[in-house]
């Protein structure tokens, strides 16, 4: 069938999905998943391994062919299963960086970024140019010459991402594109590639696994579990307001507790603590119901004692671990058998083995989840 032929509005989104289904045999790796990528942004698909991620992402490249659902790009259908449309990777105007960079091992760096240009037959001298400005706007200044074999591996990665920016495409792909790299330079290479992306104001759709990079890089971010998609937004919505247990779980650290509403459900009694109930409501509350208690864990201050009018739990110290910047201690919860709960506390906090503390809770900043 003959692609549609479709003037872009000044408003279209860049990328969208509609519908998104993908199966191998039985299983859905990609169920159902619809979302719009706007012009600038940076969206990240986060999730552990097998939630689908790196799947919607090939199928958006053309690598995959869905099963079910659409694929828009700048206005145009690149991908339809009811339509039978499915446009090859080298014609969508999209760039891709895989984790292994796939960068030629017999080509210098500069032939590589150089190589999408040649395949659409630009003229040498605008080659030259435009391998030239990116060279520098990755930082490889010097570097043109050199065989990938003498390069890092964050150098490596530079070649992949400027090769995939060279011919200006519409859509930047990145398939866990730091993954290889030491935590130092990954770091490193976060903030080089949230400066390039300001710069050049490029489309991205990021898939990773690691937080850190979600949140840091992110305009917007879709935390994806077992194919489907559990709460779309900025990284300070999906770490303050998540909708969902899994979400509150997955980003960042928590602390979990399991208590019983009060007989007035007004409380949560947790061993021989009681916590008001203070913020969120869930609609199933009542009377004696068994909750999880999750609160983030610089919502909870460990102290000596209890001062005139904090709101927390006593407890016993159980470990201490020293991590150079604080310590980590494990509180076993008084009036329990064994709930325990990790606690951070300064690192030049007086706190030893069988102390009895005192965590003092932001009770507006828990959320309740029905067991």
């Amino acid at each position: 069938m003959t692609e549609p032929s479709i003037t872009p509005q000044a408003d279209e989104p860049v990328l969208r999905v509609r519908g998104l289904v993908k199966a191998y045999g039985d299983v859905r790796a990609v169920d159902d998943v619809s979302f719009d990528l706007n012009a600038g942004e940076v969206l990240t698909l986060l999730g552990p391994s097998g939630c689908g991620k790196s799947t919607t992402l090939r199928m958006i490249a053309g690598l995959e062919s869905p099963d079910e659902g659409e694929i828009w790009v700048r206005g145009r259908l690149v991908a339809s299963s009811a339509a039978r449309i499915m446009i090859p990777p080298e014609r969508r105007k999209v760039g891709l960086v895989f984790q292994s960079y796939a960068i030629w091992p017999h080509m210098t760096a500069a032939d590589n970024i150089a190589y999408p240009l040649k395949l659409r037959r630009i003229d040498r001298d605008t080659i030259a140019s435009k391998v030239s400005e990116i060279i520098r706007l990755v930082k490889l200044d010097g570097l043109g010459a050199r065989m990938p074999t003498e390069l890092s591996g964050g150098q490596q990665q530079r070649v992949a991402l400027a090769r995939a920016l060279v011919y200006e495409p519409d859509l930047l792909l990145l398939d866990e594109p730091l993954s290889n790299l030491d935590s130092v330079l990954r770091k490193e290479m976060r903030i080089q590639l949230k400066a390039l992306q300001a710069r050049l104001g490029t489309t991205v759709l990021y898939v990773t696994h690691d937080q850190e990079e979600a949140m840091s890089l992110s305009s917007r971010v879709i935390v994806m579990n077992q194919g489907r998609i559990e709460q779309i937004g900025p990284p300070s919505s999906i770490y303050e307001q998540p909708t969902t247990r899994f979400v509150q779980e997955f980003v960042g650290q928590t602390i979990q507790m399991t208590g019983t509403v009060n007989a007035d459900a007004t409380q949560i009694a947790i061993g021989s603590g009681m916590l008001p109930i203070a913020g969120e409501r869930p609609a199933t509350l009542r009377s004696g119901a068994k909750l999880e208690v999750s609160v983030r864990p610089e919502d909870v201050i460990l102290r000596p004692s209890a001062r005139p009018g904090d709101v927390g739990l006593a407890g016993n110290v159980a470990e201490v671990t020293y991590f150079g910047d604080r310590l980590e201690c494990a509180i076993r919860i008084e009036g329990t058998e064994n709930q325990t709960v990790v606690v951070n506390a300064p690192k030049r906090q007086s706190v030893a083995l069988g102390d009895r503390v005192f965590l003092i809770v932001d009770v507006t900043r828990i959320k309740l989840w029905p067991r």
